[in-house]
């Protein structure tokens, strides 16, 4: 939980810092966005090498190459002469540290809890919403005492206490292995990834529409500092923002486990309605600029998005079974990162093209209302394959004594 906590905190506060590296070069936004973009990007689509490598390693020794990394990419940035720099130093070195750790808590979660996994998973998931809560308020902070090179040099120091969470989940998970090991268990031979998964047309159909959704979406939380900043508002009540959209995303985690677990409403119903009323409130933002009402927006946002996040195990799950379920979960954040790493590049153009974010915020709102009504299509489909499957299972037998 910690460790979402910085990681995840990290990537989404440099909203923030990304105000004053815009003014400090006087670049692109969608230059100096790559750096925020990048990260949160790498994040995700990192995994596929820093898999092996924690299988490799083991998780808490990832944990604490990941904080090394993370810290001397942080103390690069702070003596980063231009924004081509900040871009490989945060964006490439601390985002791959990041990975490493962020991954490993996962690892961590199905090692130690392998009865409730499901509620370690909703705690670290909870971690990270919380750090991406306090960094943007954090990052403030720093960056009026210290300015953006001071600031960097401090956050790579915090991120560097990953160092001691690794050496707590080594000596934590240590007799674990060593129980496995006593037993004489041979160690499981980690199967490479199976592109034959593409052969799943609904899967495909669900996969590529990440594409259009987070380079969007992701794009929200990185410039909506600086959306604010152009109306008018201080760089306090910007951050604010900020960090209203990180904090109700907490809310939002819960909810989406709420809907499948308790209320029992399919995953990609939970998906469309969400993305649907996402989209609304997307085109709410560009015709209210009262502080207050781009508040409950945000917070609208915050709560909406965390639910398909929630949701894309389980439609996953659902479309490709148990035996495809890692390869395809795996591919998923493989893409969503692509998208991730294009967002701030392709909104920070539409902004210098345009000069006003409100293009972004009706592209953001009328691919939500169209994935809404996709993924809609896409669960009819769904249950018509598994009416038709169910009666193609249906023995002459069965067909006789029912006649």
């Amino acid at each position: 939980m910690c460790i979402n906590f910085l990681s995840r905190g990290f990537s989404l506060g440099l909203g923030v810092v990304f105000v004053q590296i815009l003014d400090v070069f006087s670049t692109t936004r969608a230059q100096t966005s790559l750096m925020q973009s990048l990260c949160i990007g790498i994040i995700y689509t990192g995994a596929i090498i820093c898999g092996p490598i924690v299988q490799k390693l083991g998780p808490a020794t990832s944990v604490i190459l990941g904080a090394v990394l993370s810290l001397g990419g942080c103390v690069g940035a702070s003596f980063a002469p231009n924004v081509e720099v900040l871009i490989v130093t945060v964006g490439f070195i601390t985002g791959f540290g990041l990975c490493l750790a962020y991954f490993s808590s996962y690892m961590v979660v199905s090692i130690v809890m392998t009865k409730h996994m499901s509620v370690g998973v909703s705690l670290i998931s909870a971690g990270a919403k919380l750090g991406a809560f306090i960094s943007p308020q954090l990052n403030r902070i720093l960056l009026d005492a210290y300015g953006w090179r001071g600031a960097f040099l401090l956050l790579g120091g915090i991120n560097f206490n990953m160092c001691v969470l690794g050496f707590t989940i080594r000596c934590l998970t240590k007799p674990l292995f060593l129980k496995k090991t006593s037993k004489g268990e041979p160690k499981p031979k980690s199967k490479p990834f199976n592109i034959s998964v593409f052969k799943n047309v609904s899967y495909t159909i669900f996969v590529l529409c990440q594409l259009p959704i987070w380079t969007f979406y992701t794009g929200l939380p990185v410039f909506i500092v600086d959306i604010a900043e152009n109306r008018g508002y201080s760089l306090e009540a910007a951050s604010l923002l900020l960090s209203a959209f990180t904090v109700s995303g907490v809310v939002g985690s819960f909810l989406g486990g709420l809907m499948d677990t308790v209320l029992n409403i399919p995953a990609l119903l939970s998906s469309a309605a969400a993305l649907s009323v996402c989209g609304l409130l997307s085109f709410g933002l560009t015709y209210f600029d009262d502080h207050g009402a781009m508040v409950a927006l945000m917070v609208g946002h915050g709560i909406l998005i965390p639910v398909v996040n929630v949701c894309v195990p389980v439609i996953v799950h659902q479309l490709c079974g148990h035996a495809m379920y890692s390869s395809a979960l795996s591919f998923f954040f493989g893409i969503a990162g692509i998208a991730d790493i294009c967002s701030g590049p392709v909104n920070g153009a539409i902004r210098d093209i345009t000069g006003d974010y409100i293009m972004m915020f009706y592209l953001a709102g009328g691919v939500a209302l169209f994935m809404g009504v996709v993924f809609l299509l896409l669960e009819l489909w769904v249950r018509r394959g598994r009416s038709s499957l169910k009666d193609a299972h249906v023995s002459p037998e069965t067909v006789n004594t029912k006649l």
